[in-house]
């Protein structure tokens, strides 16, 4: 039972972490969403590498906390080979997931430690270490990562609906960067799923980029008029709605970023919440793209 409050407790600190984020970057979309991949992944792979590490740690009496710390941390280390990028949510899921672990075990038991004061000692100790540890090994000079990507959006003049740029798409060519910004010059397609109603027509980029971590507050978005003149989109004109995989019926895998751009229906609301004709068609343009994907293009 306590390792299954450890996972949910897990899930809903990285999940509120998350959306204090989210927040600062105009949308609370991110909170469910981390909570349902935190949770199953918590659940599923968190668990039974706690009850792991329980089992190899039983009989070791010195050194058993750091031990520990060190089994949550390199498990949760090893999803890197399966979900890249995000493999540090995973190590930062494993550490607090150890913390909550420990504490509820102190708190319902009596035979993990007979010093109160020293046993949360030991513990924040380990969980210091365990965090120095991910910064360093995060930072470790001349190491090869990707960057988070701020975007200049290029967008036709006029243009109101959703906009879906996908991203690691093959034989498609890769964001160009100008100035620390990635250009993303947006196409207007029609869906046909929409076609003869008036939401039919969409913005879509395809690239071969493979998706990174999006710095929302820094992106730039344009209006580009036939003769190549931009004229600078405010915030409040702009929402965004989300993202996330397309899983199509061949069962290639698309990651997706979206959102929703108005020039006639601006303001604070539009900003916080977006416009629902706007997200139906969002909803549209991932159902097609799960069921034809890139072959109807």
């Amino acid at each position: 039972m306590n390792k299954i409050k450890a996972a949910l407790y897990t899930s809903l600190i990285l999940s509120t972490f998350m959306m204090v984020i989210s927040i600062m970057d105009g949308g609370l979309w991110i909170f469910p969403i981390v909570l349902i991949y935190a949770l199953a992944g918590n659940v599923a792979y968190g668990i039974p590498v706690s009850l792991l590490s329980d089992l190899l740690t039983k009989k070791i009496w010195k050194g058993r906390l750091m031990t520990a710390g060190f089994i949550h941390a390199l498990f949760g280390g090893l999803t890197y080979f399966v979900i890249e990028g995000f493999a540090w949510f995973a190590v930062i899921c494993a550490v607090i997931f150890f913390f909550i672990d420990e504490w509820l075990k102190r708190k319902h038991g009596s035979n993990v430690d007979s010093d109160n004061k020293r046993f949360y000692l030991k513990l924040g100790s380990v969980v210091t270490v365990l965090a120095i540890v991910i910064v360093a090994v995060n930072w470790i000079p001349g190491k090869e990562r990707e960057e988070g990507i701020k975007s200049q959006y290029l967008i036709q003049e006029g243009h109101e609906g959703t906009i879906v740029v996908f991203y690691g798409v093959a034989d498609q060519p890769p964001l160009e960067k100008e100035n620390g910004f990635s250009i993303v010059p947006v196409g207007i397609e029609s869906l046909p799923t929409l076609m003869r109603t008036d939401i039919e027509r969409y913005g879509v980029y395809r690239t071969s980029t493979k998706d990174q971590v999006h710095h929302v507050s820094e992106n730039q978005y344009f209006y580009v008029d036939e003769e190549g003149n931009h004229a600078l989109i405010e915030d409040e004109c702009i929402y965004h709605s989300g993202g996330g995989r397309v899983t199509q019926s061949d069962g290639d895998e698309m990651t997706y970023d979206e959102f929703q751009v108005t020039k006639s229906a601006c303001g604070e609301d539009f900003h916080l919440n977006g416009n629902e004709r706007y997200s139906a068609q969002g909803r549209e343009i991932e159902k097609y793209y799960e069921e034809y994907g890139e072959r109807d293009e």
